[in-house]
């Protein structure tokens, strides 16, 4: 668990200022020129090699339809619950209440990063409505709803908050959990690339540049231990109470 007892050993300014600076650089990177040419070839090549993929047969394309139908979405969210219960009930239940207070910080956090990346200042359609010609997985495979556009793609979501998820774990929980988290990223990010609702870029600048501004302001300063021991103080009162 992280430090409580001094407020001001917790402030991390080099990690602060990094992490901010490293996000800033990425973004403006996305947005200005010379490397944004780069960055938008990255993705066309990327999507385009992911899209012709699902030509390749019936198999390949159920796949891909499964796992962008948003039933999907309860894997990995039940992958996050058992490595989060695993931790929290087998490996040190007796901070039951500590591991219910950091779970409900993670759950702000995810909103208010949500609404931070929904505030940011760029609208960009999905690559399949840039590209009208290209497979769409919900006409290869029309027997399953699956997710394939978006209007407003850009950051990811999926890998947002998978990074949110990743970033909590490993640095609240031992080194192994943190390992497990970080492996769920690619996999359960990969389904809306390969269906284009996606572009490459929205993941790992969009997704990867807003969380690190906002686990760099809760981790790297105070407001971790803040919010984590008030949490739990309530929770404490609350359950005792009963």
């Amino acid at each position: 668990m992280a430090p409580t007892s001094d407020t001001h050993s917790l402030w991390r300014p080099q990690i602060l200022i990094f992490s901010n600076l490293f996000a800033i650089i990425l973004f403006a990177s996305w947005l200005l020129e010379p490397t944004r040419s780069l960055w938008l070839e990255l993705d066309v090549w990327c999507f385009w090699v992911m899209n012709n993929s699902l030509a390749e047969g019936k198999a390949w394309q159920w796949l891909w339809a499964i796992t962008n139908n948003r039933a999907f979405d309860l894997v990995p969210a039940m992958c996050m619950l058992l490595i989060y219960g695993h931790c929290s009930l087998r490996h040190d239940r007796k901070n039951l209440n500590r591991y219910i207070a950091i779970g409900i910080l993670l759950i702000l956090t995810v909103v208010v990063a949500s609404q931070f990346g929904k505030a940011i200042p760029v609208k960009r359609p999905s690559a399949t409505f840039a590209f009208p010609e290209a497979l769409r997985i919900s006409q290869l495979v029309p027997e399953i709803i699956t997710k394939d556009t978006a209007s407003d793609s850009f950051p990811g979501d999926h890998g947002l908050i998978l990074l949110l998820y990743a970033g909590f774990v490993a640095f609240f929980m031992p080194r192994i959990y943190g390992v497990l988290a970080a492996l769920m990223v690619i996999p359960f990010t990969l389904p809306r690339l390969m269906s284009g609702a996606h572009w490459l870029t929205d993941e790992i600048v969009g997704a990867v540049a807003v969380a690190m501004i906002t686990l760099s302001w809760i981790m790297a300063t105070p407001v971790h231990s803040i919010a984590v021991n008030l949490f739990e103080s309530w929770i404490s009162r609350l359950r005792n109470s009963q």
